[in-house]
């Protein structure tokens, strides 16, 4: 992909993000991409990429991602990124708290012909599930 492809996608990307569009989210996908992260673990083709945003999107109705510039070489993209939402709908086996949340995070994306082939994200998972209350922390 030229690095002008790599971001028209990028832009779809963000723009299905902030339309809350699923389908259109998951279409940036290729087909049989992959998408890992801390909370998700690794899955693989749209149906189950598709089923990690509307998880996200359920417990946080609110839910906003935004993006910093994106660095691209050759076929991968990497950028920082910060979530924010308040949990309202179910977590990881509670129903949403009502707290807000803020993560920082980081995402790598390998880019092909047919979309985002595989995506790969890293954040304070741990810090999010402790913030909406599913894990407990013990003061030190």
């Amino acid at each position: 992909m030229t690095r002008a492809e790599i971001e028209t996608l990028l832009r779809q990307h963000k723009a299905g993000f902030a339309r809350r569009d699923l389908l259109a989210l998951a279409a940036t996908h290729a087909p049989d991409g992959t998408f890992e992260s801390p909370a998700a673990g690794l899955v693989a083709g749209r149906p189950a990429i598709e089923a990690v945003y509307r998880y996200w999107f359920t417990a946080f109705p609110d839910l906003l991602l935004t993006w910093d510039d994106e660095v691209i070489d050759g076929d991968e993209a990497a950028f920082l990124w910060t979530l924010t939402g308040t949990a309202s709908g179910p977590f990881y086996g509670i129903l949403g708290s009502g707290t807000r949340v803020r993560a920082v995070g980081a995402a790598k994306y390998r880019c092909g012909p047919d979309g985002i082939v595989t995506a790969h994200h890293v954040f304070d998972f741990t810090g999010v599930l402790v913030a909406t209350g599913v894990l407990k922390a013990r003061p030190a």
